[in-house]
């Protein structure tokens, strides 16, 4: 049984502790794997490197309080997805987001996700699959990020508040009529704020506020399920595929730490 996102808050800061590791190297970072590995996925076995899923990530961030990072599923990958893990090991909850794919997923050309994350220190980042047949997949990178998780805030706090909630949706079908495999994006205006970032007018801590789940629906049927962290970035933005169905707008409802619920909603080009 997966491990709640929430339970693995302690791991990423106490891990180098429990463990004697050192953020900054490869090795290091490597040897939290196992432990993370035991509490999220338990003994299931996982393949790495086999082809089935694929992580772009920069290998320096120039920003490390927005690392872009995407997950392809290659065309040849017949089977439909059933979930999608993503971790970051030495983050302060490395478990930053988990999909959840529904029947409007959909199959037949390359799926992706696409977000930009916080990254507190140097560290494997990693995406793991899980295919309907319940085999996991996993591509991991190593990123040289340091201080995205409490990274000051930079601009005014009330000033990041406004405009809070707005939200585009965008629904894209493929170049090819040939292609089942439509492309959304979901950009809410939101801080993201995680507890750790002080207000660079006050030095005090900006209290932690971030969206925690977000549901996307094709014509009433399910994309996905996200369950994310305050490891997101700064005014969430994600892309993503979907299916063909035979109706293609997509409904959003995006959820945060305050119970705020947020809604939106597209209307396909070319429908």
């Amino acid at each position: 049984m997966p491990f709640p996102l929430n339970s693995l808050a302690k791991v990423g800061s106490v891990a180098a502790i429990a463990f004697g590791l050192t953020l900054a190297a490869p090795a290091s970072a490597q040897e939290v794997w196992p432990h993370l590995k035991q509490m999220t996925f338990g003994d299931r076995a996982i393949a790495e490197g086999d082809g089935m899923v694929v992580l772009e990530a920069p290998e320096t961030a120039e920003d490390a309080a927005l690392v872009p990072l995407t997950v392809r599923v290659p065309p040849q990958v017949k089977q439909n997805l059933k979930s999608l893990t993503l971790v970051i090991d030495k983050n302060p909850d490395p478990v930053i987001a988990k999909l959840s794919y529904g029947p409007a997923a959909g199959n037949g050309g390359e799926r992706s996700f696409s977000t930009r994350v916080r990254i507190e220190s140097f560290s494997y980042v990693r995406a793991i699959l899980e295919t309907e047949d319940g085999s996991l997949h996993m591509a991991s990178r190593f990123v040289k990020a340091a201080g995205g998780c409490a990274a000051m805030a930079a601009k005014d706090v009330d000033k990041e508040n406004e405009g809070l909630g707005q939200m585009i949706v965008k629904a894209t079908p493929p170049a090819l009529d040939s292609n089942p495999i439509w492309s959304g994006q979901v950009m809410l205006k939101h801080p993201n704020s995680n507890g750790m970032q002080r207000d660079i007018d006050t030095f005090g801590y900006i209290p932690a506020r971030f969206v925690k789940e977000m549901t996307v629906k094709r014509g009433g049927e399910l994309v996905f399920k996200l369950d994310s962290t305050f490891s997101i970035s700064t005014n969430p933005n994600f892309r993503f595929t979907f299916g063909l169905g035979a109706d293609n707008h997509l409904d959003v409802v995006i959820k945060d730490t305050d119970g705020t619920v947020f809604a939106g909603q597209s209307k396909p080009t070319g429908s």
